[in-house]
């Protein structure tokens, strides 16, 4: 099954262990109900880390990146439950990517994920969805124990629409970050499917002074909506 459309925001989110509990119900009983229902989003998971530098991650995936960035979707921001006002100002680590999906070879849903994330040097972005875009995610998919890849690009313009959203005000000197998303139901064998194919040639691409960022979660919760019509 290929992903839900041709849009998908990641957040990450850490909160005190004091909060933890109530973080995790916040999201599963209101927060990804929510997301789902907003014109354009159709589905969300959750992760919790097993090697990242972040606590929770949580991948929403929408029909187009545009739909991260309409009206209603800001509308809500600007209109956050109870619950959230309370929940939200709590966090002690957080980021974004509002992205696109540049290549989709997603064959189903696995209990692990791989996540490397990368900024490619802004002379060579062409080079990198060539690369992305001529086999190499079909040829993680196929592996065994391993169940899609995707890569994704953040927009720029609905990243920065939902920064001014935040009251704040974007970076102009802002480089896209990327992302490749490998699935599995073994994460020893994800991590050898990543390294074998990812990590060298990533690497090569990173802009000047960085270096790809690899990350391990499992599953943790998920929510879709039934039907395509908005509002079902």
């Amino acid at each position: 099954m290929k992903l839900f459309g041709k849009g998908m925001m990641i957040t990450f989110t850490e909160v005190g262990t004091d909060l933890d509990d109530e973080l995790n119900e916040w999201y599963n009983r209101e927060h990804l109900d929510e997301r789902i229902n907003l014109p354009g989003f159709r589905r969300a998971r959750r992760y919790q880390a097993v090697d990242a530098g972040i606590k929770y991650m949580s991948t929403y995936e929408c029909a187009q990146s545009s739909d991260i960035g309409s009206p209603t979707y800001l509308d809500v921001l600007a209109a956050p439950s109870e619950w959230s006002e309370r929940i939200m100002p709590q966090f002690l680590k957080w980021h974004r990517m509002v992205c696109r999906v540049v290549a989709d070879s997603s064959c189903g849903m696995g209990s692990y994920l791989s996540l490397i994330r990368f900024y490619p040097d802004p002379e060579h972005v062409s080079d990198v969805k060539a690369w992305i875009t001529t086999g190499v995610l079909d040829e993680l998919s196929r592996r065994p124990r391993l169940t899609g890849a995707c890569a994704i690009a953040v927009d720029l313009e609905m990243d920065q629409r939902l920064t001014r959203a935040f009251g704040q005000e974007p970076d102009p000197n802002q480089i896209p970050e990327w992302g490749v998303l490998v699935e599995g139901t073994d994460p020893d064998s994800i991590s050898t499917a990543v390294r074998d194919v990812l990590t060298s040639p990533l690497t090569g691409f990173c802009a000047p002074n960085t270096l790809p960022v690899f990350e391990t979660w499992k599953f943790l919760y998920g929510n879709q909506r039934l039907s395509n019509a908005e509002n079902a």
